[in-house]
């Protein structure tokens, strides 16, 4: 019986479909319906089969004029190219052709990299400005030069370096070398993201503000009472 249940499971097959397509259809302007109808044409077509209809209807719960109309939808919102080819047996089959969908995720890739590089352009614009508003100064161009390296070469997130930036503030140190050893320290200790330098901070700050505290009831506590006794005033013995 398992064996019949292996060799039937392996018989229907498998759909793949994209992460792309399967997280973002919406905003390639799918409808939730079209992109069901798709999946179900697809399971077909991955089989080497051509789709039926009345059984992907079944399949959806709903009546085939509904399914024709989704796949009219389609090919409307050009996902879908639909042709008319001669089989085998001589007879015309439809054929669905879903390379204007494949075209469409590329161009959706391409203005997505495109927009990440545009945010980072700007992210990086806005770093350079907080460094010289906390250094309150222009930065040489070596300075420029470290910093791009922060970025480029040791991948150090924004967030992180103007961490570091406030720290060098608030130390009144004010120069790049100081920052490059705070960010390298933070690094051997793996602190790789703000929540995690964050976190390190106040914990840092939590244990020295318990330690003053401590050293502020100590000093409060009072002076113990000790006698001074002069060696003149002690009581002499019996034998001396």
């Amino acid at each position: 019986m398992a064996e019949n249940i292996l060799s039937k499971y392996l018989v229907l097959g498998q759909t793949t479909i994209s992460n792309v397509l399967l997280h973002h259809y919406h905003d390639l302007g799918m409808s939730t319906g079209e992109f069901m109808v798709y999946l179900e044409l697809k399971s077909f077509l991955d089989r080497g089969q051509v789709p039926n209809i009345k059984q992907i209807a079944g399949y959806l719960g709903t009546k085939t004029d509904q399914v024709y109309g989704l796949i009219h939808e389609l090919a409307n919102h050009q996902f879908l190219r639909q042709t008319l080819q001669k089989n085998e047996s001589g007879q015309e089959a439809e054929v669905y052709d879903f390379s204007p969908l494949e075209n469409k995720i590329a161009t959706f890739l391409m203005k997505d990299q495109a927009s990440q590089i545009a945010q980072e352009k700007v992210t990086k614009e806005e770093l350079f400005k907080k460094l010289e508003s906390g250094f309150g100064r222009l930065l040489s161009p070596m300075e420029i030069g470290l910093v791009n390296d922060w970025l480029d070469e040791d991948h150090y997130d924004p967030a992180i370096i103007e961490l570091a930036l406030r720290e060098t503030v608030l130390n009144g140190k004010y120069n790049f070398k100081y920052m490059d050893r705070i960010l390298l320290n933070w690094r051997r200790r793996k602190l790789t993201t703000a929540q995690a330098v964050e976190a390190d901070l106040k914990n840092y700050a939590e244990q020295r503000s318990g330690s003053s505290v401590n050293q502020k009831a100590m000093d409060q506590l009072p002076t113990p009472h000790i006698p001074i006794f002069k060696l003149a005033d002690q009581p002499k013995g019996k034998n001396q």
